[in-house]
């Protein structure tokens, strides 16, 4: 008889919505699973405290973190290993770039405390962005100790074979769609302001420049029937005020400040469309565009640029149009308003996408392949 699979997953989950992923992860046949993340964090534009106090089928660990505020890739968890020796765990499942310190730490502490273990990392890398030689090397030693990679699209696996990493690959993306959370309405609002026959387009997120936002803005003055709805913040802010009172159209634009995760379906089922503009720069390009599937998952039509990983996340589920083309866009949004037949289509197509592909269930599923792909070999049998 073989014992349970150990499983240290490291993670900086820290919102309620996306520990759903480890609960459904750690129900897999098989698994023991520890999750390890970060008692708080903070980014540009929030600061987190951790959300979750003990796991519901595993055992977690809030651990303190030391780390520079200018770059998310340089923390460590502290005191380092110390109260994981116990663990013993067959895989360290770490989701965090190869060039990160935190990667580093999971190499030296496997080496170190344990040897036998295989290493699972995690990457969303899509671009080759300029890095010191220093953070180069730290990425090619990482990747030369991983035993397996996942990729969170298509395009990162081929960053990693420039980096030098020749092992076995999976693309998933880290995270899916609670659907008890993320799901069509049976009642619609609209946003205040909005007329009743209002065709509601909307974006939440970041509001930075790479989001391309002042291209649906200047879609929707394009559109005399539409109301544009921005959930979020960011340094963007201001200059898209001034963009839609240039077009004059202030007073077909509201913006709502950034809302908690499990709050974010509310606004989108106030939308007619979901858009997510985003524009390629020498240094990113989307990765995924996660609110993608949590719009889908709630019936709302979804309309993306063709940046990065959104067409290979949409596929036949949206319209794609190329990025920063506002005049293309507002063709694809003023065919949407026009033909209810066609959204109705895509709702029923994201839907079905989101069940196939994205919810946690399918996620924690693929997760337990790869462990069971890199992890049978080192099975123990269990002691009498």
């Amino acid at each position: 008889m073989l014992c349970n699979m150990r499983v240290l997953f490291i993670a900086r989950y820290l919102q309620m919505v996306n520990h759903r992923k480890v609960q459904v992860l750690a129900s897999q046949p098989g698994i023991e699973l520890t999750h390890l993340a970060p008692r708080r964090w903070r980014d540009g534009l929030h600061t987190y405290t951790q959300g979750l106090r003990e796991g519901q089928g595993y055992r977690f660990i809030a651990a303190p973190t030391v780390f520079s505020k200018y770059d998310i890739h340089r923390f460590v968890y502290w005191p380092p290993a110390l109260h994981l020796r116990r663990i013993r765990p067959d895989i360290i499942h770490l989701e965090e770039e190869p060039d990160s310190l935190a990667a580093l730490q999971a190499v030296l502490a496997r080496r170190l405390c344990w040897p036998a273990a295989r290493l699972v990392l995690f990457t969303w890398q899509n671009i080759r962005r300029p890095r010191s030689r220093a953070v180069e090397l730290l990425a090619r030693f990482v990747l030369r100790h991983a035993d397996h990679v996942i990729a969170g699209n298509r395009e990162a696996v081929a960053v990693l074979r420039d980096q030098g990493y020749a092992g076995p690959t999976t693309v998933l993306p880290q995270l899916g769609v609670d659907t008890s959370v993320f799901r069509p309405a049976q009642a619609r609002s609209r946003p205040a302001g909005a007329a009743a026959d209002s065709f509601v387009v909307g974006y939440v997120g970041r509001f930075v420049p790479e989001k391309g936002l002042d291209a649906l803005v200047r879609a929707a003055a394009r559109l005399p029937n539409s109301f544009l709805l921005l959930v979020g913040r960011g340094p963007a802010q201001a200059g898209l005020e001034a963009l839609a009172a240039e077009l004059g159209v202030a007073g077909r634009l509201q913006i709502a400040p950034p809302v908690p995760h499990d709050e974010v379906p509310r606004y989108l089922h106030m939308l007619d469309a979901f858009v997510l503009p985003s524009r390629t720069t020498r240094n990113w390009k989307e990765q995924f565009g996660h609110v993608l599937i949590e719009a889908m998952a709630c019936g709302i039509p979804v309309v993306g640029s063709d940046s990065g990983a959104i067409p290979e996340v949409i596929d036949e589920a949206g319209l794609i149009f190329p990025e920063g083309d506002a005049e293309a866009l507002a063709t694809q949004l003023h065919e949407l308003a026009e033909r209810p037949a066609e959204r109705r289509r895509l709702r029923e197509a994201g839907l079905q996408r989101v069940q196939a592909l994205y919810t946690h269930e399918r996620i924690a599923e693929q997760t337990w392949q790869v462990y069971e792909t890199v992890g049978s070999p080192i099975h123990r049998a269990c002691g009498p």
